[in-house]
């Protein structure tokens, strides 16, 4: 009978500290998203600032920072997240690529 408890107990701490580690993950996985998020949201300011200041960009750069948005707005929705200000700096940004020869 003594084995049969010592699994059990066994097995009630493999339960207890697989359910800290996927708390851990998720928190992680959260923060590792967020710090992307930020990332992204001050890249394209920048490049949208660039362009206000008459810096030139290449059309590979543009597409980069188009790409970086699709990522950023995957990003806002799994964190369940909106931001009006980056979408407003997006116009901006693709107004400026219909401009470029």
């Amino acid at each position: 009978m003594s084995d049969i408890s010592n699994w059990a107990v066994l097995i009630g701490n493999v339960t207890v500290i697989t359910g800290a580690l996927s708390g851990i993950l998720d928190f992680k996985l959260k923060e590792f998203r967020d710090n992307q998020r930020l990332q992204y949201r001050y890249e394209i300011c920048s490049f949208a600032g660039d362009l206000r200041n008459g810096i030139v960009k290449t059309r590979e750069e543009f597409q980069a920072i188009f790409e970086m948005y699709d990522r950023y707005e995957r990003i806002i929705e799994k964190l369940k997240q909106k931001n009006h200000f980056i979408d407003n700096e997006m116009a901006y940004i693709e107004q400026q690529y219909k401009l470029l020869k």
